[in-house]
């Protein structure tokens, strides 16, 4: 989900114009109204001989619905008719479509059934949830097409940067960028896994609430992922940067990828572990996936060019 925290945290800054927020807001709208009824009729009336295989086969079928609705909400960002657009960049909407339309939503699937099972219990509309899983691939495609159509021209890349996350274990500057110290992260990254495992092997046993080991890992990560996010920055930003950074991505993308490998390894593997070894591989996975993509986010954000000149006109705002 590195797209999102890109779209968010490096240009949420800047505001487009009502009209294209308008039109974006519909277009969420009307994909999750779209992708309702088909998957009320799925989810209710298909069933197979396990709940995991149940499970799965519906993530599936809604990754791949999600598909052409990140691709018409790219176009509407973009302002052009789709086809054009795909004649003129195949390989990148290609990408697009693997990345943004399949896994991405795929991935939220997951996040979703976590929230349900660990959070409100598990009789719940799953259409409706798959709903949100269609809403929010649609407004990331508006968003990339928007961004996308404001480039330079000749730029071949989904996201404004097109730098990828292994920059930050590059041994030495390439394409212009800095020495960005690989070994340095990669020992932050690991010492981050460590100090989770250790946090969750000892909040395991005391919270048995999965509500409260959300909340807890957010919170503990949040913080782990701000500290790693001004590795990079010039100067340490103030403390209502902080806090915002804090509480979207550091907690709320903790939490997230907490519920999304809590419900793999529980329900779904049902993999039987100890209260204490469960939370631990939970919290240290987390911990080193938040630090990795804080780091990175803070290295971007240091960038010159990236900050002061990213677009040639406006951007989409925080969401």
């Amino acid at each position: 989900m590195l797209h999102r925290l890109k779209l968010r945290v490096l240009y949420g800054h800047l505001l487009m114009d009502r009209a294209a927020r308008r039109l974006k807001m519909r277009i969420i709208l009307l994909s999750g109204f779209a992708v309702f009824p088909p998957f009320l009729l799925i989810t209710y009336l298909v069933f197979f001989e396990t709940r995991v295989i149940f499970l799965t086969m519906i993530g599936l079928l809604s990754s791949l619905v999600c598909i052409p609705v990140g691709l018409y909400a790219y176009a509407k960002g973009f302002g052009r008719p789709l086809r054009e657009i795909w004649r003129e960049r195949p390989d990148e909407m290609k990408w697009f479509s693997l990345k943004i339309g399949f896994l991405y939503s795929f991935a939220l699937y997951w996040m979703i059934l976590g929230i349900v099972e660990f959070l409100f219990g598990y009789q719940a509309f799953r259409a409706a949830l798959i709903s949100f899983v269609a809403s929010a691939v649609a407004r990331d495609g508006f968003e990339i097409g928007y961004l996308r159509a404001r480039q330079e021209k000749g730029q071949r890349t989904i996201f404004p940067d097109g730098r990828p996350i292994g920059e930050l274990f590059w041994p030495r500057t390439r394409g212009g960028h800095p020495h960005t110290a690989p070994a340095s992260n990669l020992l932050l990254i690991l010492l981050a896994a460590v100090i989770g495992g250790a946090v969750g092997a000892i909040l395991g046993p005391v919270l048995e609430n999965s509500l409260h080991q959300t909340l807890a890992v957010g919170g503990v990560i949040g913080l782990m992922a701000t500290l790693a996010y001004t590795r990079f920055l010039p100067a340490l930003p103030g403390i209502v940067q902080l806090v915002r950074f804090f509480i979207w991505p550091g907690l709320t993308m903790a939490a997230t990828y907490f519920l999304i490998l809590a419900y793999l390894l529980r329900i779904i593997f049902q993999v039987p572990l100890s209260p204490a070894t469960d939370l631990a591989l939970l919290t240290a996975a987390c911990a080193g996936w938040m630090t990795l993509e804080s780091l990175f986010l803070g290295l971007l954000k240091r960038e010159a060019g990236l900050a002061e000149k990213p677009l040639e006109r406006g951007i989409i705002p925080t969401v």
